[in-house]
């Protein structure tokens, strides 16, 4: 039985994504000089805890904030931001970290370990609703060898702690954080203190963010004088100040792509993610209680059809929430469930979904119906969720679309132990290492679709303390066929940043814009 899904509206969707950037008249005029300006999608509240917000906060926590490690510009490998080296102990049980000497806070005061101390214990502290905290899972306790030299102690071995480190884990000012609620830090936040290459100046809210040069950052002052993060929710207006020279760097989506490369002052940057987008089932609320139906409704997608028509660029096909760019840890045996009408419905019938009077599957005299929430203001995810809709009425499903400002979508979707909705369009990019405890496990931190299996759990705690390689990717490549089996998502396509860049911007580093950001100080504007 074939199926061929209507395209009205998806083409519409392309067209007005492709109208809005034509419709822009390039400007000669540039920004101007040492003044670089990125897009964000909304608002930040600066708490380097909690990250209200997630992306756009981490975005500018990047900047204003620092790391005890960071990744290398071309192979991700972590090499030293606050901290100078560190070795492995008691078989990677103890990890001893020595701190740069002479780093200075915003304020003036002197970084010391007693910082580092205070801010991984308080991620972990589980009155502290810290977004991070499954990524340090299993930390004691962190001891202060001296001023500059800290031990970082788990209860099992810790085989990738240097790589997790410099993902998201900012280190915080225990100076001016200990004794306050750190689930709410509005004060702080309205005049943040951290170590980065940017001092906060403002924060505008629906407008921008503006951090100034700090002097005295530890890598050397740096070459720009000022970064503005601009707070721009929709992805055509980002294309047309692009365009207009308005902005100098975006993430936009592969369609704006070949609109924006007719300017002649943008460039552009692809990279690979380890980031898989995909439609979240809410794995506590029927009907996605039954693995069936969740396996039905990927079936029921033509995802080559959808990335081809709708995601386009190189975003190939999904078969798991593992991406392509985790290299020797992604499983290539997994192939994505095949677009077969036939055995979805077959499998609904399995469920035990039989049609009812108006056409809609019931079972028990309950309709298969359900909500999708997508987040407003991006073309290419909206339409992701009208076709879905679309192809599951296809199978006899009641799908109804939720569209919900950034702001709203984050605060519904991200509660816990499970979102606010019965399903989503989402993504997560990570650490550049397998570790999904945070999303994959029975309570982690970022599993905000509340899957849980057992052996899941087993395994990813096993996983984390392995130090040989090739056993690591085994098992990660276990987990990865249990994931899939499960199919906690229906996965969508492996990602790629289009970055847009103004051929004004230098010495950009070979980088992810989320990683790049850790190096702003190297990124000069003339």
């Amino acid at each position: 039985m074939s199926y061929r899904p209507s395209s009205r509206c998806l083409t519409l969707a392309l067209a007005f994504a492709v109208i809005t950037g034509t419709l822009v008249t390039p400007a000669e005029a540039q920004g101007p000089p040492g003044v670089l300006r990125i897009s964000i999608i909304g608002d930040v509240t600066l708490n380097p805890f909690t990250q209200p917000q997630q992306l756009p906060t981490t975005q500018v926590l990047k900047v204003v904030f620092s790391t005890l490690t960071r990744y290398r510009p071309g192979d991700l490998q972590p090499v030293g931001d606050l901290a100078t080296s560190w070795q492995a102990l008691e078989g990677a049980k103890v990890w001893e970290f020595k701190l740069r000497r002479g780093v200075k806070w915003h304020d003036g005061k002197p970084l010391t370990a007693a910082d580092v101390k205070f801010t991984l214990e308080s991620i972990v502290d589980p009155k502290v609703k810290a977004l991070f905290r499954s990524a340090l899972k299993g930390l004691q306790r962190v001891d202060i060898v001296d001023d500059a030299t800290v031990r970082i102690v788990f209860g099992q071995p810790f085989a990738s702690l240097p790589i997790v480190l410099a993902w998201n884990v900012v280190i915080a000012p225990k100076h001016l954080l200990e004794g306050k609620d750190l689930n709410d830090l509005s004060d702080f936040a309205q005049k943040p203190v951290g170590t980065g290459p940017f001092k906060f100046k403002e924060a505008v809210k629906g407008s921008h963010i503006t951090l100034d040069a700090n002097p005295d950052y530890h890598d050397g002052r740096p070459k720009l004088r000022t970064i503005v993060f601009k707070v721009i929710p929709d992805i055509n207006t980002v294309v047309a100040q692009l365009r207009t020279g308005e902005l100098d760097l975006a993430v936009v989506e592969s369609v704006h792509r070949e609109t924006l490369e007719r300017a002649p002052q943008l460039g552009f940057k692809v990279t690979q993610l380890p980031s898989t987008f995909n439609i979240s089932f809410n794995n506590t609320r029927w009907p996605f209680t039954d693995r069936l139906v969740r396996q039905a409704l990927i079936h029921g997608l033509n995802r080559e059809l959808l990335v081809q028509r709708v995601v386009r660029g190189d975003a190939p096909v999904a078969s798991s929430p593992y991406a392509r760019a985790f290299g020797p840890f992604f499983n290539a045996s997994l192939k994505p469930y095949a677009y077969d009408v036939g055995r979805a419905k077959a499998l609904l019938a399995e469920a035990g979904f039989k049609p009812g009077p108006d056409g809609i599957l019931q079972k028990d005299g309950k309709r298969l119906a359900f909500e999708l929430m997508v987040d407003k203001g991006n073309p290419v995810r909206e339409q992701v969720a009208l076709y879905a809709q679309q192809a599951w009425k296809q199978l006899g499903l009641e799908v109804k679309l939720v569209v919900e400002e950034w702001s709203v979508y984050i605060k519904k979707g991200n509660q816990l132990p499970a979102g606010d909705y019965d399903a989503r369009t989402t993504w997560r990019i990570t650490a550049p290492d397998p570790d999904k405890t945070p999303e994959f496990t029975t309570g982690g931190i970022n599993n905000h679709y509340a899957y849980a299996n057992p052996e899941v759990d087993r395994l990813m705690a096993e996983a984390r303390g392995v130090t040989d390689h090739a056993r690591r990717v085994a098992m990660y490549h276990r987990i990865q066929e249990l994931i899939y089996q499960d199919a906690p998502q229906a996965w969508i396509n492996y990602q790629t940043e289009n970055l847009a860049m103004n051929k004004r911007v230098r010495d950009y580093p070979d980088l992810g814009l989320r990683d790049a950001l850790q190096w702003m100080h190297v990124i000069s504007v003339p």
